[in-house]
């Protein structure tokens, strides 16, 4: 009988040991899936973050377009009417001397532009005095 309980003890340990082999390669499954979904994980958060970083610098270039696109805006402007402001005056002188000329008892008001600055003047008034005239 030694041998049939011997026997049946080998068997035994083979079934105990053949379990924890089952067992031990469960757990090797579940620590390759988890070892898996922590390294997706990893690289998902790195891609957030690069592409928040790629953001970042997208606003901060378009914010620097539109500022230089506003500064150029504003200096085409500014060329803009400091050419149409010689071309007004040219052709204003003309125009005032045109009209002094022709209509002495109207009002004759000129507007001249200058580094932005509207300056207004009546020459009714200083016609009047060149002239010697009281209105």
């Amino acid at each position: 009988m030694s041998t049939n309980i011997e026997l049946e003890q080998l068997q035994n340990e083979k079934a105990r040991l053949e379990e924890e082999a089952r067992d031990l390669d469960e757990e090797l499954k579940q620590l390759e899936i988890r070892f898996k979904l922590l390294r997706e994980k990893i690289a998902i958060q790195e891609l957030r973050k690069k592409n928040a970083a790629k953001k970042e610098a997208i606003n901060q270039l378009q914010y620097k377009i539109s500022l230089l696109e506003t500064q150029l805006e504003q200096l085409s402007t500014a060329d803009a009417s400091k050419n149409n402001l010689s071309i007004d005056e040219n052709i204003g002188n003309e125009d005032i001397n045109e009209t002094l000329s022709t209509q002495e008892d109207d009002t004759i008001t000129v507007t001249a532009v200058s580094n932005e600055e509207e300056i207004t003047e009546n020459f009714e008034t200083e016609y009047a005095k060149k002239k010697g005239f009281n209105f």
